[in-house]
């Protein structure tokens, strides 16, 4: 064989063995999910290439999706939160929550000229909640038991209403205060027409519970590379960081349409509230926070309605620090 033949071969062979040797992940996104919001930040900023990894990322239609990803290994990380990692280990899923995604935000949200200026107002009203297992309606009914001697799903109306058609029917006076997801409620109380009579923050503290209790995690199949999963979650947390001061970012996610956003007015509250719900630590302290949580929801509403009887700390690893 010829040199430059010889020399051909030699360069092919090196550049197989690097494309090898490079790491990949297999991330599955919900539509309409925050945690797309943070890939393409990563794609914009190629943190995964400064990172020495391939982010492989995959929309699916809904959390059930993603959930059905995860089992098969269609995707190694998902998002879900903390009562769902237990569920999937209980069936015998090899999955664990890794790392802290967002905090438990948004809270009970009232027309501005609503009569409602306490939580102890709410008893005989109507309310609007996602679903009876709304983590927020379940913590509700804990802190009305606790303060104001009654539970809200008894003394109110609770009703199902989609998060987007809340505020048409606070408009309509059909029901008299709700529950948005966090995103929501940041765009309502922004325009001024609603105001949030009190925070999920306020209602763990009155529980004497901390404000910073995670809700979603990132959660991942036990299989997964830790080497690789260590720098997506380094990749995560630095991609956040640029997205909390990069006022370019935003426009240019809304335009790939990751967000739909009618009022770019908004834009700036839904920041505030996204970056208020971001996890600055990860610790055995925040582990047991959730376990006393899920305690008092299940104390409360019946591990019927939360979905399991007690929380499996052993779901979740405090191991990944990025």
């Amino acid at each position: 064989m010829s040199r430059p033949h010889v020399l051909l071969l030699a360069s092919a062979l090196a550049l197989g063995g690097s494309a090898s040797a490079q790491k990949s992940i297999s991330v599955g996104l919900q539509a309409g999910g925050t945690l797309s919001w943070v890939t393409y930040a990563i794609a914009r900023y190629g943190i995964d290439r400064q990172l020495g990894f391939t982010l492989n990322a995959t929309t699916y239609a809904s959390k059930d999706a993603t959930r059905v990803a995860l089992r098969s290994g269609a995707a190694q990380v998902v998002v879900d939160d903390f009562i769902e990692v237990t569920l999937l280990r209980q069936k015998g899923f090899p999955v664990s929550a890794v790392y802290p995604f967002s905090l438990l935000a948004g809270g009970v949200v009232v027309p501005d000229g609503s009569p409602v200026r306490t939580v102890a107002d709410l008893r005989g009203k109507t309310l609007g909640a996602t679903s009876l297992t709304d983590k927020t309606l379940l913590i509700l009914r804990a802190y009305t038991r606790a303060t104001a001697g009654f539970d809200v799903q008894d003394a109110s109306k609770v009703v199902s209403v989609s998060s987007p058609l809340m505020e048409q029917f606070m408009n309509r006076g059909e029901i008299q205060a709700g529950i948005p997801f966090w995103h929501h409620s940041a765009r309502m109380v922004s325009g001024g027409k609603f105001r949030q009579l009190v925070s999920s923050a306020d209602l763990l503290k009155g529980l004497g519970l901390p404000q910073n209790v995670p809700l979603l995690y990132i959660v991942a199949r036990t299989d997964t590379d830790p080497a690789t999963l260590g720098l997506f979650l380094k990749a995560v947390r630095l991609a956040e960081n640029r997205m909390k001061t990069d006022d370019a970012y935003w426009p240019a996610m809304l335009a790939e349409n990751l967000y739909v956003l009618p009022d770019r007015s908004q834009l700036p509250a839904l920041r505030t509230q996204w970056a208020a719900g971001l996890p600055n630590r990860w610790t055995a302290a925040d582990l047991n926070a959730t376990l006393l949580l899920t305690r008092k929801m299940i104390a409360v509403a019946g591990p019927e309605v939360v979905g399991l009887t007690r929380l499996d700390t052993r779901a979740f690893t405090t191991t990944y620090q990025p």
